[in-house]
């Protein structure tokens, strides 16, 4: 009985093992290529007020270079651009080349009871 049971278990762990390895795709998948710049400069100003920004969506097109200026106009705010390195404070700016697809904005600083509600979208065309 315990040579049987501690088979079934053998052949559990090494179940498990095989299905841990298998499924990974090889590493074959490759990411998209990026969009080459297309030489024109669009500014963004982004603007946070208490729990939420002066747009629901900021919409560019894909390979515009981006011009992102930042304020906080009522409390204490600060950006991130997920799914970007673009994490920005009160009166700071940066630049991107814009890649295509949708990236969320969020408050990076806690700025009070509306905090996690405090979100917009970026949409690259």
């Amino acid at each position: 009985m315990k040579k049987r049971l501690s088979s079934f278990a053998m052949a559990i762990v090494l179940g498990g093992a095989l299905a841990a390895c298998g499924g990974g795709g090889g590493g074959s998948e490759q990411a998209a290529p990026a969009v080459e710049p297309t030489g024109n400069t669009v500014e963004l100003k982004i603007e946070a007020t208490n729990f939420e920004f002066n747009e629901k969506e900021y919409r560019v097109k894909a390979g515009d270079t981006v011009n992102v200026t930042f304020a906080s106009t009522q409390g204490m705010h600060g950006i991130d651009i997920r799914g970007t390195d673009l994490k920005l404070k009160d009166g700071n700016s940066a630049s991107f080349v814009a890649q295509p697809g949708e990236y969320e904005i969020i408050c990076n600083i806690m700025c009070g009871t509306g905090h996690s509600q405090m979100k917009s979208t970026l949409i690259v065309e």
